[in-house]
């Protein structure tokens, strides 16, 4: 049975949020629809919710239509079938395979092995040539080529590359390319469907899609920042290529899976949070410039089951005449909060280190020998 989407005029399907600016009894609340803000003309009259059709029809993958000489209004809903062709044809001009020769740094087989051939994909972020994708994509290619969704190929440059967040920027001499769009982080929801498209397995499967939901949020696994969890089917080669909702829209760049007897649906995106600011650290400094402090961090062992915690994290080491033991921070204080943000996991930490730079100032929350007391410190640069 087909999946549809029906639309039915109340609150059932229609969350209306009422912080709004008021005059008289009438009120343009924001309307909400299935968790994502609708951009819509909406107001609230006497108690009664006004909300423009045609916008709200678009929101749900649908249209209007005026019939003037029968004075009617027809109103068509399209269902999963409908949606998730458009979408997947949307983007795909946005979609790309990336190819290129592994370089390990090692010559000594040269002359008897062939150079291995590896390949993934990238999404294009600007229509001069911008491509972004995993750094463990291109970071060993001797040669970049970058094959568009129309079959013309392309050398590309490698721009930037972070290997911590496991984002790359590569480039090619092209204009009037399609870029894709970017999301809006806060208006990702676990149960959101989602679409990946990419180079599974094969250079010949280029700009396959599947189709699934984002599972869960704020996942701590094999990185450095948070991931976004993916049921759609993530396969060797679509590293790199975009993780997108139902309006075409980048929620997330694949980067890794589970892959075990047993396992299955469990595949890993880089939100749209961190692209964003890795990709402004790029275009500001060329490379991501990180704050400094100068300790080991370790979490303790709730944490490390991935379970909830409030204990904070343990500062394990200080490195000497670094910034931390100048400013007072000592091995085996706890850490419980940055300028009042709990952090309770390395994840939280690197999180909330996104917000500083080099030479800004933070209030640290520590807990020494059962005594909680607040340091203020200033971060230097990490080398």
């Amino acid at each position: 049975m087909k999946r549809k989407n029906v639309l039915l005029i109340g609150i059932v399907i229609v969350l209306v949020l009422f912080t709004t600016v008021s005059a008289g009894n009438t009120t343009s609340p924001t309307l909400i629809l299935n968790g994502s803000p609708v951009d819509a003309d909406t107001k609230v009259i006497d108690n009664e919710v006004y909300v423009e059709l045609d916008a709200l029809t678009q929101a749900m993958g649908g249209s209007t239509s005026l019939n003037t000489q029968k004075n009617t209004v027809n109103v068509s809903v399209g269902d999963i079938d409908d949606i998730v062709p458009k979408v997947i044809e949307a983007v795909s001009p946005s979609v790309v395979g990336i190819i290129g020769r592994y370089d390990d740094g090692d010559d000594s087989y040269s002359g008897y092995m062939e150079p291995q051939i590896v390949h993934g994909t990238g999404a294009i972020i600007k229509s001069t040539g911008e491509i972004i994708t995993n750094a463990h994509v291109v970071e060993n290619m001797s040669k970049i080529i970058v094959v568009l969704s129309d079959g013309n190929a392309y050398q590309a440059s490698l721009k930037a590359i972070d290997k911590a967040s496991d984002l790359a920027l590569i480039k090619i001499e092209k204009t009037g390319l399609k870029a894709a769009k970017f999301a809006d982080e806060k208006d990702i929801n676990v149960g959101n469907t989602v679409i990946a498209i990419g180079t599974p397995l094969s250079f010949s499967l280029r700009n396959s899609a599947s189709i699934g939901i984002i599972s869960g949020i704020n996942r701590g696994i094999d990185s450095e920042y948070r991931l976004i969890q993916t049921d759609a089917a993530i396969n060797p080669g679509n590293s790199g290529g975009p993780l997108v909702n139902l309006k075409g829209e980048i929620v997330g760049i694949n980067s890794i899976k589970f892959m075990a007897i047993g396992i299955e649906g469990m595949g890993f995106s880089i939100p749209v949070g961190t692209i964003n600011y890795v990709l402004g650290q790029f275009e500001k400094n060329g490379k991501v410039i990180r704050p400094y402090l100068g300790v080991k961090l370790e979490e303790d062992w709730i944490s490390e089951m991935g379970l909830p915690s409030n204990n904070g994290i343990i500062i394990a080491s200080v490195e000497a005449n670094s910034p931390a033991s100048k400013q007072g921070l000592k091995a085996k204080d706890v850490l419980l909060s940055i300028n009042d943000i709990k952090v309770n996991s390395i994840i939280d930490y690197n999180e909330e280190m996104k917000k500083y730079e080099p030479g800004s100032k933070a209030k640290f929350k520590i807990k020494r020998n059962g005594v909680i007391q607040n340091l203020t410190v200033t971060f230097a640069e990490k080398k």
